[in-house]
């Protein structure tokens, strides 16, 4: 018994000491980072001594004291680092009578230098973050800390008109490349202290600025939480495109459909938000974008707020119509001329048989070719100059298509009903949506191929079966529309009510504030 009780002791005091010697590693691992993360001008020029780019400088307070400057030539105002920053740690008395160095740097962040965003830092992985954001690092190396001066002063672009979203009637200022502009417009139109732009960092390399927009008291709070949820959970090395963060944010990965809507456009974005809805801002990106979205919101523009309700309505009605046109009309062409026949009129159907005499393809493998070569033709314009995709455009619309027609390749009854299932496609608000309707019009021509009007309209069914099923954030796509209960149906959906009528915000959203008029 006194045996297996000192070996139980033994036992016992040999985990304490290895759960110790556990405890030395963490510590010397930490006492490590620590040590990598002190601010030494020695650390900085080892670590960027090749990147030309990188200046280091020096502010002479006397003749006993020089503070290393640290700036990125090219990101950083040139002028006002010499007139706000060197020239201040030079000629400012105060500093001259400043016994240590550390009495130095707390007169520079009481204000001795003439610049008002400055922040104290302590980390050197917090130095690199604020000198590659175009900020000035004053280091002071006794003390182990900086003083970070953000004076941004790199080429940007020049706010212009939108390129993707053109109006008639509204504003033409587009969002640029630089995030704190973007945000500078949307303050500027959203002039309110409800308005919250909660900033994040995402990549580990590239710690690129993102901003959470949306108006406290209006958003639902738990959409809120959401999103901010998902980017903290994106953990890459660099933001490098806006589908990353798109990635991250919808529902359902596997659908085609949008499930954000993005824009280029400020006042449109301000309206979203104004709604209940929450806006994501990227730095280096020109397009802001929001959510959650649903159907009758991707087919809605700003331009039906500057018109006539009774206008606004016919031209929505219009939109869904031709929605409707580009989808179907391809796949009801090859259904009836090639299972349906007794559904085309007499004389129609001598029509189409005098323009298809010659041509050796049968109808479904002209529509196929024809698809095919239209998204080749968009593809092609989008890819080239602008000038030369016009050419394209011309070349292949008219050149091509009438050759073809003249060699008895297509018939021009297939060339009409490609063009206008084309055209009325463009007439879709949203881009994401009409790349959407253009892939299912090949889905749907495929089912016309196989079984003629039943195929589609078991592909149709398929489509509204994925349509009432998909939610973003809790919102279902076709509300208000479905699972609505008939309510908001008439509230600024498929028919525009006189302003005096819209008293409440979408009610499918959920916001908490639900009247926006009274």
């Amino acid at each position: 018994m006194f045996l297996v009780f000192k070996e139980l002791i033994s036992k016992k005091r040999n985990e304490a000491e290895e759960e110790k010697d556990k405890d030395i590693f963490i510590d010397d691992d930490d006492s490590d980072e620590q040590e990598k993360d002190k601010i030494k001008v020695d650390t900085m020029r080892e670590k960027l001594q090749l990147s030309p780019d990188i200046v280091f400088d020096c502010a002479i307070v006397d003749t006993e004291r020089k503070f290393p400057v640290v700036f990125v030539d090219g990101m950083v105002d040139a002028q006002m680092v010499d007139d706000f920053i060197l020239k201040p740690l030079i000629q400012e008395t105060l500093l001259k009578g400043a016994l240590t160095e550390k009495d130095v740097m707390d007169l520079v962040m009481s204000g001795t230098v003439y610049h008002c965003q400055r922040r104290l830092r302590e980390k050197l992985s917090d130095c690199y973050t604020d000198l590659f954001g175009g900020s000035v690092v004053l280091v002071f190396e006794k003390e182990e800390k900086a003083v970070t001066f953000d004076i941004k002063g790199f080429e940007k672009r020049a706010i212009s008109e939108p390129t993707n979203e053109n109006v008639l009637k509204g504003s033409k200022e587009a969002f640029i490349e630089v995030i704190r502009v973007n945000t500078a417009l949307i303050r500027r139109r959203l002039a309110t202290s409800d308005l919250v732009i909660e900033q994040l960092e995402l990549g580990r390399r590239t710690h690129t600025a993102v901003s959470v927009v949306y108006i406290e008291g209006v958003a639902n709070k738990s959409i809120v939480e959401e999103v901010k949820k998902r980017l903290n959970q994106i953990d890459i090395d660099g933001i490098y495109s806006m589908g990353v963060i798109e990635n991250y944010l919808i529902d359902n990965k596997i659908s085609i459909f949008p499930q954000i809507l993005y824009t280029e456009k400020p006042d449109k974005f301000c309206a979203g938000i104004l709604e209940g809805r929450v806006g994501v801002l990227i730095d280096g990106f020109p397009t802001a974008l929001f959510l959650p979205v649903d159907l009758n919101s991707l087919m809605q523009t700003p331009e039906d707020y500057t018109k006539s309700y009774i206008l606004s309505s016919s031209f929505r009605i219009l939109r869904y119509t031709s929605g409707l046109i580009s989808l179907l009309l391809p796949a009801f062409y090859v259904s009836v001329t090639t299972f349906h026949h007794e559904m085309i009129p007499t004389k129609l159907a001598t029509a189409i048989i005098q323009s298809k005499e010659g041509v050796p393809f049968p109808s479904y493998f002209e529509v196929i070719l024809m698809l095919l070569a239209f998204e080749v033709l968009l593809e092609a314009g989008l890819r080239l100059p602008k000038s030369i995709g016009q050419a394209v455009s011309i070349v292949g619309a008219l050149v091509v298509g009438e050759a073809a027609i003249t060699a008895k390749i297509l018939s021009p009854g297939v060339v009409i009903i490609i063009a206008a299932s084309g055209i009325t496609g463009f007439i879709i608000p949203s881009q994401d949506f009409s790349n959407t309707i253009r892939v299912l019009r090949l889905i749907l021509v495929a089912c016309a191929v196989t079984s003629g009007l039943y195929g589609v309209s078991i592909g149709m069914a398929v489509t509204l079966y994925h349509l009432c099923n998909l939610e973003v954030f809790g919102v279902p796509y076709l509300s208000p529309f479905v699972s609505m209960d008939g309510n908001g149906m008439m509230n600024d959906t498929l028919i525009s009510a006189p302003w005096g009528k819209m008293k409440k915000r979408p009610e499918n959203i959920s916001p908490e504030d639900t009247v926006r008029q009274r």
